[in-house]
């Protein structure tokens, strides 16, 4: 294409995002002084128009995630970023005609046992601290009480940490390597499966691994693990609920690591992040997902191919909503699950993107020094907190042996966020840590070991007591919920898995059942140590990332007046627009309505910053179907590229 006809249409694409974004929600691209009502001097909004990302595992094609991923990974990081609290609109799909209905039977096979169609951003409920993989927020689900809405800080080390554990067990049990769980295998095991967090750590038991009925029957396995059962061949029989001898012969299985839990033989929620983005689209926003990503499982034993993000699935128990029985010749589905008239309304390059954020979304952080930390496990052991509240795992780095059946995937982040405690000036502060190298434009992740200090959670479900107690709607109880990770448990509010626990120490008073000595301990200790264990739970805490002062250029300094593309930012800080291929330019000093002077940070340079001219994401007339999936790239039709 010719410099004239790139600047005609970039000027072309200009008008079209200045003419469109006066209704579009959290979605404000426009400068301070541009007269249009979409303008955000914080910088703090979405940026980039709607766009369906687009998945290819081919990185020269410009513009897809594969591209992203190994040429421009923050912005792949930013555009993941937005999908999760992007507020969609009714153009995008969102909803179905039914507005805050209810969805899913309960145990009872009758009654719903939930809110649906109820929010048009992830970040309705994930919102504390706003604009942040955030939580707190506390919604209608399972009883009256509701369910308090998790953070998913450090979401990408969860989801490694739980398909880690997976593998030590499976190299244990699976001991011909045929990547499924015979019922000899089964039963030549120990009555108990138990995994080393980290090294020097106490193995944790996951349960027994064995048949109820010897040949026959199901495992006990602990109740964060969902199980399916195989045949001969490995694989997936539907419907079956235990190993019989004839048409099941085993088993194979996942930890579902997000969710509070569901109850005795219902496990929990989502099993990866992957999950986690297109289950809540379609339950609270009635946007359905295609992904074939999820249903890579060339040999039907229940288990994906890993994603682009590197990350296997389960096709066995959660495969997204969209089936993809109906595909369009330019390679997206026309199923329309809900029957709305939007089509791919979450498109696998969306999930491609989302899952890269959840993957690299940074960790929680402890307020105080090492030597603090240190005494308060030291604390929380002593009063036998620790046996579920595991402070410490670690991720051991990828296997490099292609012969091994069930490998280590290492630590499959390119950034990690560590933000450490000044005490100097009483307050926290980053440094941006690569986990790639660099050999020319592209990214190579290392894949290497991480250790994972402060988590604290065994990864289990355990029975909780009375106090933790829940009563469905449809009547049936519940004692029987995750160990929540305690980083991040100083910027609660509310706590507990129906977010009825307005302090740390009513939460701490609530539990009982296998928690009940520790409880004992906690009570019948001095006001002193009570008090030296919340000032410590209150110091692991939550923080906004974008503000945050932090290291990101290498330099071992935090500047005080950080420049990027020709511009001064203030404090350097961790904003991802500043570390694209083509860095975000802020619009810098403005004069507001009040005659003051301030420092504007919406961007000048969207366009290019984001990649909007590039093959596979440009959309020349902004109805969210790229031009390359577009009929009519030059008329709007929101719903399928020309409707």
């Amino acid at each position: 294409m010719s410099t004239s006809r790139s600047t005609a249409r970039a000027l072309a694409l200009a008008v079209l995002l200045s003419g469109a974004a006066t209704a579009q929600y959290a979605e404000r691209p426009d400068p301070a002084g541009s007269g249009r009502a979409s303008v955000d001097v914080s910088g703090r909004s979405i940026k980039n128009p709607r766009v369906r990302a687009i998945h290819s595992d081919d990185p020269t094609q410009a513009g897809g995630t594969a591209d992203l991923f190994e040429h421009d990974p923050f912005l792949a990081y930013q555009l993941g970023r937005n999908i999760n609290f992007r507020e969609f609109r009714e153009r995008d799909g969102v909803f179905t005609t039914k507005i805050s209905d209810l969805g899913g039977p309960m145990p009872d096979g009758t009654t719903a046992k939930i809110t649906a169609n109820n929010q048009v951003s992830c970040s309705g409920c994930h919102n504390l601290p706003q604009g942040n993989p955030g939580g707190g927020v506390t919604f209608h689900k399972d009883s009256g009480f509701g369910r308090n809405s998790p953070h998913y800080y450090g979401a990408g080390i969860m989801e490694m940490l739980a398909i880690q554990t997976r593998t030590k067990m499976m190299r244990q049990l699976d001991t011909n390597g045929d990547g499924w769980i015979h019922a000899n295998e089964a039963n030549n095991h120990g009555p108990s499966i138990a995994v080393r967090p980290s090294t020097f750590a106490l193995p944790i038991s996951y349960g027994d691994p064995r048949l109820s009925s010897g040949t026959t029957g199901s495992p006990s396995l602990n109740n964060i693990f969902r199980v399916w059962y195989v045949d001969a061949n490995g694989q997936v029989v539907d419907g079956a609920t235990q190993v019989d001898g004839t048409t099941t012969v085993g088993y194979n299985f996942e930890m579902v690591v997000w969710g509070w839990g569901q109850g005795v033989g219902r496990s929990a929620l989502n099993p990866t992040n992957r999950a986690f983005l297109w289950d809540p689209f379609n339950a609270h926003g009635g946007l359905q997902a295609y992904d074939p990503s999820t249903n890579d499982d060339p040999d039907g034993d229940g288990v994906s191919e890993p994603t682009l993000a590197g990350a296997i699935q389960f096709p066995a128990t959660h495969r997204a909503p969209d089936a993809g029985n109906n595909i369009d010749a330019r390679g997206f589905s026309r199923d329309d699950p809900d029957g709305d008239g939007h089509l791919s309304e979450i498109s696998e390059g969306d999930l491609d993107v989302g899952e890269w954020f959840m993957l690299n979304a940074p960790r929680p952080a402890f307020a105080g020094s090492p030597w603090e930390f240190n005494v308060g496990v030291q604390a929380l052991t002593y009063l036998g907190c620790t046996t579920c509240h595991t402070p410490n795992w670690y991720i051991e780095a990828r296997d490099t042996d292609p012969n091994e059946p069930h490998p280590f995937a290492g630590d499959r982040r390119f950034i990690d966020l560590l933000v450490t405690w000044d005490s100097l000036e009483n307050k926290l502060k980053g440094n941006l840590l690569h986990l790639y190298d660099r050999n020319g434009e592209d990214y190579n992740r290392r894949f290497g070991a991480f250790p994972v200090y402060g988590l604290f959670s065994d990864l289990r479900h355990h029975e909780m007591g009375e106090g933790f107690k829940e009563v469905d709607f449809g009547g049936n109880m519940n004692t029987t919920w995750r160990t929540p990770p305690l980083w991040g448990v100083g910027s609660g509010f509310p706590w507990g898995h129906d977010g009825q626990s307005l302090t740390l120490d009513h939460v701490i008073r609530r539990h009982g059942g296998a928690a009940l000595a520790s409880r004992r301990a906690y009570e019948q200790t001095t006001p002193w140590l009570r008090t030296f264990v919340v000032d410590f739970l209150t110091k692991l805490q939550l923080y906004d990332v974008e503000s945050l002062p932090a290291d990101i250029d290498g330099d071992g300094a935090i500047a005080s007046d950080f420049a990027v593309a020709g511009k001064q930012t203030g404090v350097e800080r961790f904003n991802a627009e500043w570390l694209f291929r083509t860095p975000l330019q802020i619009q810098g000093a403005y004069t507001n309505t009040d005659g003051a002077t301030i420092r504007s940070f919406a961007g000048v340079n969207v366009h290019a910053a984001y990649g909007l001219g590039l093959p596979l994401r440009m959309d020349s007339d902004l109805d969210g179907w790229p031009d390359v999936w577009d009929a009519a790239p030059q008329t709007p039709g929101y719903r399928d590229g020309v409707q």
